[in-house]
This record gives C-alpha cells, structure tokens and sequence, in this order.
C-alpha cells in the first residue's frame, strides 16, 4: 500500500527542493555530453536531484511526476504532462527520495509514494530498452543470432554486443574472443578492467526470453547494434539502468569521455 508523506517532513536541514514546470521539448533529453571539450551538452540541461541535491544532466537522471490521485509515477520517457521532480538514475537514490520525504517536498503537497517505486522504475527502464531494441530491428540497425554477429564483428565494428544472461558460456566465448581478436588486445580473462575504448561494450543484461519478446522470436541469446545514433541511444538508457541492476558484463563496460568505467561496478 503507498505510504503518504506530509509536504512539512523535513528532509535533513535542506530549504528547498525544486521541479519543473513541465516535460522538456522534444530534442532536449538524451544527448551525451560533448566527447570534445568535456562540456554539458546544451541538449543536455541539468536539474538537481530532489534526493541527493546534485546537479546532474537529464540523461542521468529519471523524472518523477503525480497522477491525479496525487501518487508519484515514474516518467521514464520524460514526457507526462504536469510539474516533475528529478532523480538520480539509481535505485539507492529513489529509495532516499521516497524515505525521506523528497517528493512531498518538491511538489509542496502530501504524495502517496509506491512501496515497490524502485522496482516500478526498473521495469519501465526495461521495458523502454527493449522497446528501443524492436525499433533499431524494424530500421536494420540490429544484427540476431550467432553466426550473424560473427560475420557483423569481422565486417565493423559494433556499436554495442548483446548477449542473453542465460546463454551458452562456449558460444558467448567465441563471440567475445572474436571481438577481442579484432578490436582490443589480448587482456586476461581474469583481469576486469573498468573499460576499453576499442572493444565493443558488451551488455548481459536480459535474458534469451526478454530479448525474443523483444524481438518477435522466442529466444535470443545473441545480437549486435551497429555502430550509430541509435546504439549511441540505447547505451544511453542501459546507462540508467544500470544504477538499478547489473548491465555490462565485466571488463567490457563502456568508457564514459571523462575515462572512467560504467556505475555497473558498484554493482558486481
């Protein structure tokens, strides 16, 4: 059952918490900052996040609205009408949102907040992923099954691999040693390093299932993005995710334009 918070509770000596007036234009969320100069991307505005009261872009972020009942949804897509607050794409930060009566204190109003509202926002986070994934196969940009992804690899580089969580080791092995052998030097199985620029991140997220549902088939235990916007896209949002379950397989994370790893490493 929701739990209703007072738009009074205190939040631990912080004055004032802030949302928006409404969902950003279209074209304002999901850019990645600048790779050039390091920068925030002007497409990429920041809010401060109502839990932790950083500064973050959009992209990092999840946006929080009130349905008519006055209960807290998730707005994943950043597009439901009304005032929304935001919230640092993890599931430690929505919880801290939510517990310490964030929400009411960013719409100034008593909120009934979902017991399972981290969960909520996995889900929809999943669903949006694959949504995204049925999308770059509609426009050609998905390469499925074994011996496909193989032939893609040797053709160009991908853009990002997939790999079902519950697929074969032995065929997920010949895949990645593959990748390796083009694209990255010959690291030790052993050693996760927190990413490498030239191998193609590598996402172990869903399961042959999701993926075939995904995809219209019923299973799917391997595919590939080709390099482009849409897999630029759909990293961006295995990004967020990735704050509220385990998303790349270790040591072929994707590296951020600062050179660090992906938050999955908090994860593992």
């Amino acid at each position: 059952m929701p739990a209703q918070a007072d738009s009074d509770e205190p939040l631990d000596g912080i004055d004032a918490v802030e949302t928006d007036a409404g969902p950003p234009r279209a074209g304002k969320t999901g850019a990645i900052k600048s790779q050039k100069d390091g920068g925030a991307d002007r497409r990429d505005p920041e809010r401060r996040c109502i839990a932790t009261m950083q500064r973050r872009p959009h992209s990092e972020m999840i946006r929080f609205v009130l349905s008519p009942e006055g209960q807290v949804t998730p707005d994943v897509a950043a597009r439901l009408p009304g005032r929304g607050g935001w919230v640092t794409a993890t599931r430690e930060a929505v919880d801290q949102a939510a517990s310490r009566g964030a929400f009411a204190r960013a719409f100034k109003r008593q909120v009934k907040v979902p017991a399972d509202l981290g969960a909520q926002t996995e889900m929809l986070l999943v669903r949006r992923c694959m949504d995204m994934l049925g999308m770059a196969r509609r426009s050609g940009n998905l390469v499925v099954g074994f011996e496909q992804v193989r032939e893609a690899i040797r053709d160009v580089r991908p853009g990002c691999l997939i790999t079902a969580s519950d697929g074969s080791e032995d065929q997920r092995g010949k895949v990645l040693g593959l990748a390796k052998a083009i694209y990255g030097p010959d690291l030790d199985a052993e050693a996760e390093t927190a990413g490498n620029s030239r191998l193609p991140p590598v996402a172990e997220c869903f399961s042959g299932s999701e993926l075939g549902m995904a995809l219209g088939r019923d299973r799917v235990i391997h595919a590939c993005l080709k390099l482009g916007p849409i897999a630029h896209a759909w990293m961006g949002e295995l990004g967020r995710l990735s704050g509220f379950r385990r998303v790349w397989l270790p040591g072929w994370q994707p590296v951020s334009s600062s050179g660090t790893g992906s938050r999955d490493e908090k994860l593992i």
